[in-house]
């Protein structure tokens, strides 16, 4: 053999060892993989629908992979600060995002996000719902048109609650007082809890909720709830119109859960995770919560959330300029 063809073979040989060697590796990293507890970052408060959520889903992915998953609450500024401290975690894949629409919302709500979408991988999704508008008890309407005829009569005297600019509430909010030619003060809360406590305690007047959320807050009579923003009416309230149906079909926004990792994270462990998820969502444990909260599965594949979600975020984007919402710094 020609001393050409030898460092040919020689070459080829050694490449070929490089790989077996590399996809030894990885596979080793992969069963290893996880070997200490996981954070699941919450961007809203503790006690908030998302936080009671996160913490079933996070109790049963432990199960299923065998090490703590731990939550850890990073309310405020919309969620923003959660997503940028995820983002840059280290080391990738033990620190997770549970997050709703406000990760794509973020994107346009703020003047610099300090991160993007392409900076996190989708590992799991955790259900989607409606949103309902929860009005204090002692606001006058008993319909949505009555609660409108009443909001146009007095503008400025009453404010709505908000869980950042880029959340669904906000959004909603917005969306209403553009549809409905409205004057209402927005008023801001790090989470849904604290919002909702302040609403049946009449320091607010408004906010939107789950429909989980609102059909557990109703029963003390504290407050009402007088519309959905689905696209047909939801099963707990079949007596509740939709905001389409009450001549507002742009107030409608559904609200999901997803979980996210840094991109950073090796694609063993983004798979093992996914796997971990997958498990998750097929278990009777989170079908019993998800029926608890009045959450849907999401029932298309990871790539097809992606894609539904960055088309919401070009709708957000153009609330922002259509509504003329300011941008956050």
């Amino acid at each position: 053999m020609s001393g050409t063809g030898m460092a040919a073979r020689t070459a080829t040989l050694t490449l070929s060892l490089a790989l077996a060697l590399l996809g030894a590796a990885s596979g080793i990293r992969a069963q290893d993989f996880p070997n200490r507890p996981i954070r699941m970052v919450v961007i809203y408060a503790t006690g908030s629908t998302s936080d009671l959520h996160a913490r079933v889903v996070a109790q049963i992915l432990t199960d299923k992979i065998g090490q703590p998953v731990v939550v850890e609450n990073s309310g405020g500024a919309g969620g923003v600060i959660a997503m940028r401290t995820v983002a840059r975690s280290q080391p990738p894949g033990y620190s997770l995002l549970f997050t709703t629409n406000a990760l794509v919302g973020n994107l346009y709500a703020f003047r610099d996000p300090q991160y993007k979408l392409e900076d996190f991988t989708l590992v799991g999704t955790a259900g989607q719902s409606p949103y309902a508008i929860m009005v204090n008890a002692n606001v006058p309407g008993k319909t949505i048109q009555e609660f409108i005829a009443y909001v146009k009569a007095n503008p400025g005297k009453l404010n709505f609650g908000s869980s950042g600019p880029s959340a669904g509430p906000n959004i909603l909010a917005e969306r209403l007082k553009a549809a409905a030619g409205l004057d209402m003060v927005m008023v801001p809360f790090k989470g849904g809890e604290p919002a909702t406590q302040a609403l049946m305690a009449g320091d607010i007047h408004v906010y939107f909720s789950t429909v989980g959320a609102v059909r557990n807050r109703i029963r003390g009579g504290q407050i009402k709830t007088l519309a959905v923003t689905s696209d047909q009416r939801a099963d707990i309230f079949p007596d509740l119109p939709t905001f389409r149906e009450a001549g507002y079909p742009t107030v409608t926004l559904g609200v999901w859960n997803g979980i996210f990792t840094p991109v950073a994270t090796p694609a063993p462990y983004v798979q093992k995770l996914r796997d971990g998820f997958a498990k998750v969502n097929a278990s009777p444990e989170m079908k019993k919560q998800l029926e608890r909260i009045e959450f849907e599965p999401w029932k298309g594949s990871l790539d097809q959330f992606m894609t539904y979600i960055k088309a919401e975020g070009v709708a957000i984007a153009e609330d922002f300029k259509r509504l003329k919402i300011p941008l956050q710094d």
